[in-house]
């Protein structure tokens, strides 16, 4: 683990954050652009990685700088999270609980990759659901109090991730994957009711955010022909999005936003 912090200098003279936030998986892509948005914004992080830790610390830099442009003193903490482990899970929850306050958690952190038919094992469908559903529920259950006692207009506030593939345009080859993602729909509605009065909880379903390396010219014509707004999105809308939904959104939960352009209704 690594702490930083914004210069004494500075600290004196501007007041430090009075919010917190967990994002899981923030070493890089959207994880990385929801920690500056609300680095941005004033917010203090915990950044969790599992294997890219130089990553996450260039992320946490970054925060420091982005906030001090915008003339914030934050801290920043970086902490590890292998979500298919449970003493990970349970050790992190702890970490933060002692830390202080908290009043939001971003699960950005996922695993993605195809499973072919006829190759798809046991292991590889509970190594999913464990990242993508069991892990997540056991540290927003572990945090819960925490989230409960923010200070946030509308109370405390938790964002998951699911897929559009995931909710009704399910590809070939990912069944694994999609199964899991499903699930966090589920699971983004069991906690707006477990958790409810006093922590909101937000699911984001995304099409393509920032295209994968090496992905085919012909796959990125055809992804574009069928959305309407005519391009991908980028990392920075799905972090203002969750800016949207942690700070803003204080009469909404349990609700799945579509981030994809159009392309789920055409």
């Amino acid at each position: 683990m690594i702490a930083i912090f914004t210069s004494a200098e500075f600290m004196k003279q501007h007041e430090t954050s009075q919010h917190r936030v967990l994002i899981t998986g923030a070493s890089k892509r959207v994880g990385r652009a929801t920690a500056l948005e609300l680095a941005r914004n004033g917010w203090d992080l915990v950044l969790t990685y599992r294997s890219s830790h130089r990553e996450c610390d260039e992320t946490a830099e970054e925060a420091v700088r982005a906030a001090r442009d915008a003339s914030h003193s934050i801290t920043v903490r970086v902490e590890h999270l292998d979500l298919a482990d449970l003493e990970s899970v349970q050790r992190l929850a702890s970490v933060v609980v002692k830390q202080g306050s908290l009043d939001a958690i971003v699960h950005n952190a996922s695993s993605y990759r195809a499973t072919a038919w006829g190759t798809i094992s046991a292991a590889d469908l509970a190594e999913f659901h464990q990242i993508e559903v069991v892990g997540p529920l056991l540290l927003t259950q572990a945090l819960h109090n925490a989230l409960a006692a923010s200070t946030l207009p509308g109370g405390g506030a938790v964002v998951l991730y699911s897929d559009i593939h995931a909710i009704g345009r399910p590809r070939v080859g990912f069944a694994a994957y999609t199964i899991a993602k499903g699930a966090v729909r589920t699971l983004t509605e069991v906690l707006a009711l477990e958790l409810a009065p006093k922590v909101r909880v937000h699911c984001i379903a995304p099409s393509v955010v920032m295209w994968p390396t090496g992905f085919p010219q012909e796959t990125k014509d055809l992804i574009l022909s069928r959305t309407p707004l005519a391009r991908v999105g980028t990392a920075e809308d799905a972090a203002r999005l969750v800016r949207f939904l942690i700070v803003e959104a204080s009469y909404m939960t349990g609700e799945t936003i579509h981030l994809d352009g159009g392309r789920s209704i055409r």
